[in-house]
Parts: C-alpha cells; structure tokens; sequence
C-alpha cells in the first residue's frame, strides 16, 4: 500500500493589515493548522507528501515561516517521507527575472523535489513498497491570458503503476475560477487518461470527484483565508494506492472560528435599530472568532443617523478575537422635509444687484449704472452660451 498526504493553499506569513496587532497570532495560528498535515504524515508512515501550491502567501516571506517550512520539511525526510511541491499564484515569481519560489530553499537543502518550471511538466519517478509511481508537476504561469488552458495540447508524463499530476488551477465546471484567470479543459484531462490521480491547488475549497477514470482532488485551505469562506471546511487529504485501487479520504483541521453576519435593513425593527443589530451581532461572536458584520440595504436617512455605530463596534471587538464592520447602507429621502426654492439663478442676482444701483443714482451716474448694467447681462449671456 502507498500512503499520499495532500495539502496546498496553507498561505503561511498570510499578510493582512487589518488584523494590526493580531496579525502575529493570526500567523501562529495558520501555522500551527499547516503543521498538522506534517503530524499525520509522519505518525501515520506516509509515503509521499504534497503539497499544492500557495504554501507561502507571498513570494518572499519572512523567516519565522521559512524557518518552520524547513522544520518541518526536516521531519518529513528523517521519517522517510518524499516531498513534492509546485508553486502557486501567490508565491511564483512574474518573471525568471525575479528569481525564484521561496521553495527554492527546500530544493537547496534536499527536503523536496520543486516544480520550478511553469510551461511544461517536469516527472519524478520513485518505487514504493513494489509501486511505481510517476509524480508530475508544473508551477502556475503568471503570463497565461484569462480562459487560457495551461495544459492544452500537453501530455502529462506518465509511465508507473501510479501516475499522478500536481498543479494550482481552476478547472472548467468543476471548480470555478476565482476571477478572469487561465483555467484548465475537462477535454485536457480526458485527453490525459493516463493520469489516475489529479492533485489541485488554488481553490480553498475541498473538492473531490472523477473525470473519466481520474480522480480529481482540491484538499483546500488548512484555514481559512478570509470572511469568504465562512462556512467551508478545512483539512488535507489521504489517497491510499492498493491492489492498483485509489481510495480519497478527506482528513478536517479544526480551524479559528470565523463568521460573517449579513443583516438587511429590511428584516430589522426600525424603532429599535440598535437593538437589533447588537442583538443578532452578540449570537454571532466568540470569543475567539472573527467576526465580520456587513450592513446592508435601503433605510431613511433619519434611521440611518440614529444607527450607533460606536457601541457596535465596542460589543464586536469586546466579544470577539477580530471584528469589523462593513457599512453598505443605502440612505434614503424618506421622510426628509425639503425647501422648495428657485434655484441658483446668477442672471437675476446680476440685474437685482444693478437695478438698487441705477435706482440709487441720478443724472449721468444712473446712464452709466444702466449702461453697466446692459454691458454685464450681455457678457453673461455670451459665456453662458460659449
């Protein structure tokens, strides 16, 4: 039997102002998720670890992440697991020109064999336990077009009794695009039968299914990445390979709890506004959660301004490890009293002002009153109509 341990998207030095001084724990906490993929590993005598892409969230992340990679890299190889790894869309470089992944540092020190390149596949053949397994990979290309299929007229290497495919992409009708971004054909993987097990990253969401007689599986994210994805499970994935049969099992990982609270004007009493809001905000904290409230709808703007604002943003971060508020309120007219008045209307301020001078003047001063007067209309009315 062969063990595979799949993970990807752990997005380690996850950088988000917001978080301001709890960014560091925040960190310790995506962290501590990723390292429970190298326990299982190594207490469970795996054979094989993955890893997706987007271990790092940016190319070029600060030590204490490096630093734990490489520990636990370390622990993997000493237990006789081998480590492969492609590199995802948050941590590839553009360009050869800006130099390489930060998994560049695991391929120096011999903890895992990198899939640098990222036009064409490159293969790794190893036995286990009498298997042959093929392990193939290709990083993401940061120059592909949206819709672009980075795997079109491409064979994927092949050759084992195991053959297995790693690479960061969406793919059509399976896992949707994130936005305008390449994305690969269910055609290119029909056309690449080959390949029994397909090991995804880039959507931070468990997906397991087949594609012909290929299994295709995304394990996720080990947490969460931002209030987007409030409500989807975390973990990784175990394929066991026996009798030249597949088996997927999906492995949780407890992460932080995280939730977004969406309130709508229209489904709140509007005499008790606060109230409310304070109300369903308090069953949607913990004290160890992060939590976002988003406000949202139509309301009057007289409502509007007796919204407290201050004492909901006190309870949120008073009951909550993280809390913000996002204010997509639509005010309203309603109920407002409005003046009506002629408007601005600078052609009879003008003759206002110079008919109290013409009155105020006699003889040859009220001419050159009147005369002022006509000269001014008529340059007005000339820019006017310029």
């Amino acid at each position: 039997m062969v063990t595979i341990v799949i993970t990807g998207d752990n997005h380690l030095n996850l950088y988000n102002q917001k978080l301001g001084s709890k960014l560091a724990e925040r960190r310790a906490r995506i962290g501590k998720a990723w390292n429970q993929t190298i326990e299982y590993a190594i207490e469970n005598k795996a054979d094989i670890y993955i890893n997706t892409g987007d271990l790092f969230d940016q190319l070029s992340p600060r030590n204490p992440p490096r630093a734990s990679v490489i520990n636990g890299y370390r622990r993997l190889r000493e237990a006789g697991i081998s480590s492969y790894i492609v590199a995802g869309n948050h941590e590839v470089p553009s360009s050869e020109r800006d130099g390489l992944s930060p998994h560049a540092l695991l391929r120096g020190a011999g903890l895992a064999h990198v899939f640098e390149n990222r036009t064409d596949f490159d293969q790794k053949i190893e036995t286990r336990d009498g298997v042959t397994i093929s392990i193939a990979g290709m990083s993401y290309n940061k120059n592909l077009a949206p819709k672009d299929d980075p795997i079109e007229d491409k064979t994927i290497p092949a050759g084992a009794d195991l053959n297995i495919a790693i690479l960061h992409y969406s793919i059509e009708d399976i896992a949707p695009p994130i936005w305008e971004e390449p994305r690969i054909q269910k055609s290119s993987i029909e056309r690449n039968q080959q390949i029994q097990l397909y090991a995804m990253g880039h959507i931070h969401e468990h997906l397991s299914t087949m594609i012909g007689d290929s299994h295709v599986v995304y394990p996720g994210g080990t947490e969460h990445y931002d209030f987007g994805e409030c409500g989807k499970s975390t973990g990784f994935i175990v394929a066991e390979y026996t009798d030249g049969e597949l088996s997927i099992e999906y492995v949780p990982v407890e992460s932080q709890p995280m939730n977004q609270l969406k309130l709508h004007m229209s489904l709140l009493k509007h005499d008790k506004l606060t109230e409310s809001i304070l109300a369903e905000q308090k069953n949607a904290s913990h004290p160890d959660g992060l939590l976002q409230l988003v406000l949202e709808g139509a309301l009057p703007f007289k409502k509007y301004t007796e919204i407290d604002f201050t004492e909901i943003n006190r309870q949120g971060i008073n009951e909550n490890y993280y809390f913000e508020y996002i204010d997509r309120i639509k005010p309203t007219g309603e109920d407002l009293d409005f003046t009506t008045t002629e408007g601005l209307n600078p052609r009879k301020r003008l003759e206002e002002t110079a008919l109290k001078a013409i009155e105020g003047s006699t003889g040859e001063d009220q001419k050159l009153w009147q005369q002022a007067m006509q000269y001014a209309v008529e340059y007005y009315q000339k820019e006017r109509d310029a």
